[in-house]
């Protein structure tokens, strides 16, 4: 949601001028720490002049950044002692004033009590892990945040690691007895297949325990001062985050949905980089010496390099010397299953992650009449090459290539997509809308509000449409669903509000203005907020569905709302501007009455979805676990039995809402069909949201 925002001048000409200010205080320093400094002052003067919702930076943000880096680095409290926490307090205070003045002090003590800690925490693990478990004893394993605590002493800090190594050992005992399918009806045999699996169980632990504790170690001080950056910024609101370069990476590669590489997936499987997929069409399926199974052990980044030894590097680092531009060299060092080691040279390539990709499929419906499904997870652009793949581009090929084919309706299935390029969705609106206002955006740097147009495309569908969202369709998909709904374009589906997310996010490099070639990352911050045109913030309460459906999703997912995060910037609303309405002769109020009065009918379908939130909360509820293994096993017994309630009840839920929205359609299979889109096209029946949605596209046709 950048490339409109970006053109504020004033916003480039602020920045210029204060970084030029204190720039040459930096231009002579090296290393590590002085590109601390830089980081943090840059990013603090950013968001101090071009933020729009200032805060305190005082006493009351000093503590709130304190106690929730804490709980990042250590939210079980296994690390840090409570000793720990009381030495370091004397800083409790003062993080306000080393992020006015941009002093990594306080990140510098405590990584260097943390790196001291996991040493102390691995030397504790092995001695622990060394001597078989008693199983006997009465004792309990405590999770969640309101039953721990800071260890006091060392006695203390024991216990706690034994007690979760132990619980752990206890998973792992329970794990191989449901695998082998062991008969344990009587209680002497129980007994006896636990302390059988005692052994190798304990040793997987170890194995488990070691290999998390070597990613802790290689993990490099760049990353663990992204997590201190990004618990500072997000005081500000949810959205506003500090990109290193390595995430800034994994950024472009999300929003794009391409990557320049040799087309394998890559797994750490202790400390080798595994391969686990390959992408049909990829440098590594071309070269086809390269299996899945097969390890890499040594990279040369290109033919000109010394060949790398990454075995032990964490695999993040490992992919970023393998991935490269297209066109390139790299060598790569691979010991095959068999264990004999081979060298293989591929030319680098473009990989699509194409999951991201607009789809498309026709279905008829039982009057014979063809309605087009879109389903567009993303709105994907590419911000390294404007002329490069796009949502609109795709989306434009789609529409017309269904118009084609005389479709009388279309769906366009937003459920979970969370937003992408705000070119990109006010040019999707247009397709539906025409030459129109889309958007409105706020902000404290441009009071005269700014209203974002279509100017681009003439109205591509004219015909009925229904939007289906969720509660994670946010940003982008909320600007396209609140259009749609504010022009009574057409009819949106799905859950009560969408995710409620309305801000306005733009990327800066924080080495576009410093004179250098430094890799600094990037700062990801709000610049605004955007308003429907009838001037209502889609913050917080986002769009309201025309049609209320029960959703599908966990309470998991319903937390991740805009509502639910810390720091959320407050609703608020603007001057409306002047619009008319979508005028085609159909009145949706009917339709919408008819696909009421059909959900009315149906009201056991929402009794089942609350008895799964029931269900899911109580799950949730679950805090503490005996260690003794016989109450161990029948606990471990009694969760196993709700579960399987709970996903027969899940797959009920389907199974209830197809049969009372049962798919009077078929899907017209496409001879040109991808394989990725298989699994899409084969669930697309049993979903019985678009079986809703179908009959709406009906109703469209029959109402006059």
């Amino acid at each position: 949601m950048n490339s409109k925002i970006k053109k504020f001048k004033k916003v480039k000409y602020i920045i210029i001028g204060f970084l030029f200010i204190f720039l040459l205080s930096f231009c002579s320093s090296n290393g590590e720490q002085e590109k601390h400094r830089l980081i943090l002052k840059t990013i603090y003067k950013t968001l101090h002049f071009l933020h729009p919702n200032p805060i305190s930076i005082d006493n009351n943000f000093s503590q709130k950044v304190y106690n929730q880096y804490f709980e990042k680095l250590d939210n079980q409290k296994r690390f840090f002692l409570q000793k720990d926490i009381e030495d370091l307090s004397f800083y409790k205070n003062k993080i306000d004033d080393f992020w006015i003045h941009g002093d990594p002090t306080f990140f510098n003590i405590v990584m260097k009590r943390f790196y001291q800690r996991i040493k102390d925490v691995e030397s504790i693990c092995f001695k622990i892990l060394k001597k078989p478990f008693d199983f006997n004893q009465k004792e309990m394993f405590f999770i969640g945040k309101k039953n721990i605590f800071y260890s006091k002493n060392n006695i203390e800090w024991i216990i706690k690691w034994r007690k979760y190594l132990k619980y752990l050992t206890l998973l792992e005992i329970i794990d191989s007895i449901n695998q082998k399918k062991l008969n344990i009806s009587k209680q002497k045999i129980w007994k006896n297949a636990f302390l059988n699996e005692e052994k190798i169980s304990r040793k997987k632990v170890q194995e488990y325990i070691q290999e998390y504790l070597r990613k802790l170690k290689m993990k490099k001080e760049f990353d663990w001062f992204s997590i201190y950056v990004n618990i500072i910024t997000s005081q500000y609101d949810p959205h506003t985050s500090y990109l290193s370069p390595k995430e800034k990476e994994i950024f472009d590669l999300n929003i794009s949905g391409q990557i320049e590489g040799i087309g394998a997936e890559l797994q750490d499987y202790k400390g080798y980089p595994t391969v686990v997929n390959i992408i049909f069409g990829g440098p590594a399926w071309k070269s086809k010496k390269i299996e899945i199974g097969d390890k890499i052990i040594r990279v040369a980044k290109d033919i000109n390099s010394e060949s790398q030894n990454i075995v032990g590097m964490l695999l993040e680092n490992s992919i970023r010397l393998i991935r490269g531009k297209k066109g390139s060299k790299v060598k790569l060092t691979i010991q095959k299953k068999n264990g004999f080691i081979e060298e293989v040279l591929l030319i680098r390539d473009i990989i699509e992650k194409k999951e991201i990709f607009a789809k498309s499929v026709i279905i008829l419906d039982k009057n014979k009449n063809k309605y087009g499904i879109i389903y567009l997870p993303e709105f994907y652009f590419n911000p390294e090459n404007k002329n490069g793949r796009n949502a609109a581009k795709d989306i434009k090929k789609i529409i017309n290539k269904l118009k084609k084919e005389n479709i009388k309706g279309l769906i366009l299935d937003i459920r979970n997509n969370g937003g992408g390029s705000l070119d990109t969705v006010i040019e999707i609106t247009g397709f539906f809308l025409g030459k129109v206002p889309v958007v409105q955006i706020g902000g404290k740097y441009n009071k005269k509000k700014k209203i974002l147009k279509n100017d681009k495309e003439k109205i591509l569908w004219e015909g009925p449409l229904v939007v289906l969202v969720n509660e994670l369709s946010a940003s982008a998909s909320e600007i396209f669903a609140a259009a749609i709904s504010d022009y009574k374009r057409g009819i949106i589906v799905g859950s009560y509000q969408t995710y409620g997310k309305g801000t306005v996010q733009t990327i800066y490099p924080l080495n576009q203005f410093l004179l250098t070639n430094k890799e600094l990352g990037a700062l990801k911050f709000t610049i605004n907020k955007f308003y429907r045109v009838n001037g209502s913030s889609t913050q917080l309460k986002g769009v309201h569905s025309d049609i209320v459906m029960p959703s599908n999703l966990s309470n998991i997912s319903l937390k991740l709302m805009e509502k639910n995060q810390k720091n959320s910037m407050k609703w608020d609303s603007i001057d409306p501007i002047l619009y008319s309405y979508w005028n085609k002769k159909k009145n949706l109020e009917k339709i919408k009455i008819k696909s009421i009065q059909r959900l009315n009918k149906k009201n056991n379908l929402m009794n089942i979805y609350k008895k799964i939130q029931l269900l899911e909360n109580k799950f949730l509820e679950i805090k503490k676990f005996s260690l003794n293994w016989k109450k161990f096993y029948y606990e471990n017994k009694k969760i196993k039995e709700k579960n399987k309630k709970f996903q027969k009840l899940k797959n009920y839920f389907h199974i209830y809402g197809l049969r009372y929205f049962p798919p009077y359609y078929q899907i017209i299979i496409n001879k040109e069909k991808k394989e990725e889109e298989e699994e899409w096209q084969k669930n697309l029946i049993k979903d019985f949201y678009i079986s809703e949605c179908v009959n709406i596209l009906h109703d469209f046709n029959e109402t006059p």
